[in-house]
């Protein structure tokens, strides 16, 4: 049984990548974070960093030497390009490599070939080649949509203006993690190697429809009076596609692929009955939980 002590992370200055790197610092790894320029207290002193070339597995690999475990926490449009972190990894002698995806249906085979979701299939692909090859181990992590980003974006529900575009009707299903419950859950997997060896690991700390959402808000504040209107997840996704193929590659338009998938319940399999929440330390919320974040949103 293998042990991890030495961890490495890149992408720790995005916005899941600080959690991330506060999980990892909190359960007393030694840290180490992979950065394009060093900024003088930009982290804690108890993290060692590292300038490095992302383009280079030679630069990467001499910074890799005597870590354990990699974790990324890249950005979306450099999803591809872990593909070099993956060999410097071997490279170094690393032993497990847990790659950034982090999503709801990331993992789903419908999903294989479409924009978005393609290069996080090729990293796994790739992965499964080389743990094959017995060259380094590997775990995805998938654990639903960002609960932080649900309530803050007003993807699920508009709080601010007390709107709801309801999905398929609303009563489609979606698992959902917070973003320092991720950083919990990667903690889970370093500290049980083998059980989280080259699998797909599931958490949810919750799993919500529109609907549900909806009659909370209601029961909380029934003096409030909720716009009501309802739109295709089969057409959103549409939408998307078409935009994204016409060269419109804004925010908006990658949304619109991400909750045409993400919010079509059973379609792309974007909720978890069966979760590792036990093995990796997650706890679920609690219908008072739940109330509570809601509360404060219609504060």
């Amino acid at each position: 049984m293998s042990e991890i002590k030495s961890v490495a992370i890149a992408g720790a200055s995005g916005t899941l990548g600080l959690h991330v790197l506060k999980a990892l610092v909190d359960a007393n790894f030694q840290v180490t974070v992979l950065t394009r320029s060093k900024k003088p207290g930009a982290y804690d002193a108890r993290v060692t960093v590292v300038e490095v070339d992302f383009t280079s597995v030679e630069s990467l690999t001499a910074s890799l030497k005597g870590i354990d475990a990699l974790v990324s926490t890249v950005a979306g449009t450099v999803i591809e390009s872990q593909t070099v972190l993956i060999d410097a990894a071997i490279a170094a002698g690393v032993k497990r490599f847990i790659p950034s995806e982090y999503g709801s249906c990331t993992t789903n085979p419908k999903l294989e070939s479409m924009p978005i979701y393609a290069p996080m299939f090729k990293i796994k692909q790739y992965l499964q080649e080389k743990a094959k090859a017995g060259q380094l181990t590997w775990t995805v992590l998938a654990c639903g949509a960002f609960l932080d980003f649900l309530f803050g974006h007003s993807m699920i529900l508009n709080f601010e203006n007390h709107k709801a575009t309801l999905f398929d009707e609303g009563d489609n299903k979606i698992s959902s993690t917070s973003m320092p419950n991720v950083g919990k859950a990667i903690v889970g997997i370093l500290k049980n190697f083998e059980a989280t060896k080259n699998k797909i690991v599931r958490t949810s700390e919750v799993i919500l429809t529109q609907n549900g959402l909806l009659r909370i808000a209601q029961g909380l504040r029934p003096d409030i009076k909720w716009e009501i209107s309802k739109i295709q997840t089969s057409v959103t996704l549409k939408e998307g596609l078409e935009e994204l193929k016409a060269g419109d590659f804004s925010m908006p338009v990658i949304l619109k692929i991400l909750a045409g998938t993400a919010f079509a319940g059973e379609t792309y399999g974007s909720f978890y009955d069966e979760t590792d929440n036990e093995l990796l330390g997650i706890n679920k919320l609690t219908e008072e939980d739940l109330k509570k974040l809601v509360a404060e949103k219609l504060a």
